[in-house]
């Protein structure tokens, strides 16, 4: 082949490459760490794969090469004929992709991607079949790969150093013919010298095409490798230009607003501006500039993504780049991150509008340059509560922009549209348009142009059905682009941030009530007490005169006057009684009952307690009886409480019992036998009609009387038990009901049982 062949050669190689890129395919081949690559012949034997596959499969060169590659296929694939069919399907396709678990030598398994592609000779004829496997938990083949690349590129440039010598050879050999021809007096020993050349030149000449076929060979091998990488993935060289673009990159270039491979020869980063300056920009030159492979995530604001870099640098100063989306995964721990903190906030104080500009301050400047927060009050007026950005002279300046141009409440845009319809806004870029229509006069227009805004956001606030205001979030000098994710984000704070304001203002407005009710309530014990005094006076003096009347000492008294007398005596005794619960329930109310709670021996109580309402039991014919039990401590039971506050519980509780049991019936008043140590229970039952089951709490509230005959209602205020149950639980006991309607009622008493008795 001369020397113009070879020129030849270069301009016609299949990539669009010349010869001399041979070198830089092995060298992106052998980049490419993470793949297992094996070169089998046409039955699937092995002839040849790389230090990768060696270190992912476990196998020597020595032990694996002239076996079958199903050595690598668990025995059921095996045994299915997976190998075959991947194979097959090679040879149709042109080309097979799988996954599944595959073998090493000491048996364990690992999931593999696997590609399998046809190597064909000049004829088009298949040879054999280049096979790629690559483990999905390990990346770092991509650098033994370089490796590999750089010895085969060593070994095309080798072959084309030999290929030269020998066409300098041959050129030799030609003018030492014509030489030979001219001297004819020495053609017989020339003539041998040249065959013996001429059967040397023929040796280097077989070994000159074997090398350019095996040359060949590498470049279609290295093609299909690259080819088989699923991620994008460019190689540039060390002027920063585009040598590759697999179709994966090119796609995503030419969303971009590239024309994707027509990238090839430009300067990355006067294609891409943009990123100079960026975490882009740092860690792909540091790779170079180290020489050292390595990996980062970073956003790229005018695609509104995140991407997972990974950089491999070459031997001739290049740098190969693979890259992942990694957005979604970014947005969800975003979203995370920002809600967590978010409800934290919100949750601290009940002053929502701190709470708010501590949210306005969160999102600033990760998820926005500037955030705002207007607020409607219960009146309908809007505020705005807060304004962030990274800059307090900018947040400064933009209160007094507000200050100076306050919003339109009958905009069609922004803030005051999203309160009035509460539907959310989204700008993924704002035109001028707009900032033209929300400028008040020239200046205004002059300042928003300042302000720089690209993207921006207005969601309401809602709860409960009702708009409480709006949250604004606008990008300006990070050049972000906000998406319909970023919506989500922002409703959902939005929609917890106003959750916080409702929260907070039904607090306010349940203490204002809470207030004003212990007011009130306040108000009626003073009265109350006031007029019970006043009141207990004139009836104390009723029932003296009474007395004296009775006594004679006004003169002689007839039995007719003297039944009149005792009636009255019966009504000042009954009324006085009546306001002494009155003002008995208003000084507990208020807290001004005193305890003197020491142990009180219970069964001694209960004795002076019958005699004491006998005769009340004796008038309606009603019988009382008094049980204490008769084993254990029954009879020397202590318990800690104030023996008076208890006299008035369990008098208030048989004369509730006489009030609501018929003429003739009964009533027990029974010391419980129970193993609890820590209190006693005190039962009295009576046979009148019960209590209805939906009533046994509402008998305990104050004035309420239950109708409990069918004849006439009992007498007396609804005090009794109210004033019992307060007593009993200021001396750490307790009262309840239980009853059966038409089979009594049973009123149990709790008390603290005493440690000991006293000394």
């Amino acid at each position: 082949m001369t020397h113009d062949g070879n020129e030849t050669a270069r301009a016609s190689s299949p990539f669009g490459f010349t010869r001399a890129s041979d070198d830089l395919y092995r060298a992106i081949v052998d980049s490419v760490r993470d793949y297992a690559i094996l070169a089998l012949d046409r039955d699937g034997t092995v002839r040849s794969w790389n230090t990768g596959a060696a270190s992912l499969l476990g196998y020597s060169e020595e032990q694996i090469v002239g076996r079958h590659f199903s050595v690598f296929y668990p025995e059921e694939d095996v045994v299915a004929g997976k190998p075959t069919r991947e194979l097959s399907g090679a040879t149709n396709d042109g080309r097979f992709e799988d996954e599944g678990f595959r073998v090493r030598k000491d048996g364990s398994r690992f999931w593999a991607n696997v590609v399998v592609t046809p190597l064909r000779d000049e004829r088009g004829e298949i040879i054999g079949f280049a096979k790629v496997t690559r483990d999905l938990t390990a990346r770092r083949a991509a650098e033994e790969q370089a490796v590999r690349l750089a010895a085969e590129s060593a070994a095309r440039a080798a072959a084309e150093a030999r290929s030269e010598e020998l066409d300098a050879l041959n050129r030799q050999l030609q003018e030492q013919t014509l030489e030979l021809e001219a001297q004819t007096e020495e053609a017989q020993s020339l003539t041998e010298e040249l065959e013996q050349t001429n059967e040397q030149l023929q040796d280097t000449l077989v070994q000159a095409e074997e090398s350019k076929a095996a040359s060949e060979m590498a470049e279609r091998f290295s093609r299909s490798i690259l080819e088989s990488i699923a991620d994008p993935f460019v190689v540039q060289d060390s002027d920063w230009r585009f040598q590759y673009i697999n179709d994966q990159a090119a796609a995503m270039f030419s969303a971009s607003g590239h024309a994707g491979k027509e990238l090839i020869g430009q300067v990355v980063w006067e294609a891409y501006p943009d990123i100079v300056g960026t975490a882009y920009e740092r860690e792909m030159r540091r790779a170079v500039a180290e020489h050292v492979p390595l990996s980062f995530e970073a956003y790229y604001p005018k695609q509104a993504r995140w991407t997972a870099m990974y950089c491999y640098p070459l031997p001739d100063g290049g740098l190969a780049s693979q890259w992942k989306d990694i957005t979604a995964r970014k947005r969800a721990e975003e979203s995370a991150l920002y809600l967590s903190r978010a409800s934290e906030l919100l949750g601290e104080s009940l002053d929502y509008e701190r709470t708010l500009a501590e949210l306005a301050k969160l999102v600033v400047p990760q998820l926005a340059d500037w955030c705002t927060v207007d607020v409607v009050s219960e009146e309908g007026t809007t505020t705005q509560v807060a304004i962030a950005h990274a800059d307090p002279a900018k947040v400064r300046w933009a209160r007094e922009l507000n200050d100076r141009y306050p919003p339109n409440r009958d905009s069609l845009t922004g803030s005051p549209n999203v309160i009035r319809t509460g539907k959310p806004e989204l700008y993924p870029v704002i035109p001028d348009e707009l900032l033209t229509a929300g400028a008040v006069d020239e200046e205004h227009l002059r300042i928003i142009h300042e302000v720089g805004m690209n993207s921006a956001m207005v969601v309401p606030l809602i709860a409960h059905g009702h708009t409480l205001g709006a949250l604004t979030m606008i990008a300006a000098e990070s050049g972000r682009r906000y998406t319909e994710e970023d919506l989500e984000l922002a409703m959902e704070l939005a929609r917890r941030a106003a959750l916080a304001v409702d929260n907070a203002r039904l607090h306010r407005a349940e203490l204002e009530a809470r207030v004003a009710a212990e007011r009130a309530n306040r108000a009626k014990s003073d009265f109350l007490a006031v007029m019970s005094h006043e009141l207990r006076t004139p009836l104390n003096a009723i029932g003296g005169y009474a007395q004296i009347l009775e006594m004679g000492l006004h003169g002689p008294v007839t039995t007719g006057q003297r039944e009149a007398l005792d009636r009255i005596g019966r009504a000042q005794r009954h009324l006085l009684g009546l306001i002494n619960n009155v003002l008995n329930l208003t000084r507990i109310e208020t807290g001004r009952v005193e305890y003197h709670i020491r142990p009180v021996q219970i069964s001694s109580v209960l004795a002076d307690l019958s005699s004491l309402v006998q005769p009340q039991f004796a008038a309606r014919e009603i019988e009382l009886t008094t049980r204490v039990p008769e084993r254990g401590d029954g009879a020397s039971l202590y318990v800690d409480v104030d023996r008076e506050k208890l006299i008035q519980i369990l008098t208030n509780l048989l004369g509730n019992a006489v009030k609501f049991t018929p003429r003739g019936g009964r009533v027990e008043l029974e010391l419980l036998d129970t193993d609890d140590p820590r209190t006693a229970t005190i039962v009295v039952r009576d046979s009148g009609p019960g209590i209805p089951i939906d009533k046994l709490e509402t008998v305990f509230e104050p004035f309420v009387q239950l109708e409990r005959s069918l004849t006439s209602p009992a007498e007396g205020t609804g005090l009794g038990l109210a004033i019992s149950r307060d007593l009993a639980r200021g001396m750490h006991g307790d009262l309840r009901a239980e009853s059966s309607q038409g089979d009594g009622a049973s009123l149990v008493l709790t008390l603290p049982r005493a440690a000991a008795p006293p000394t």
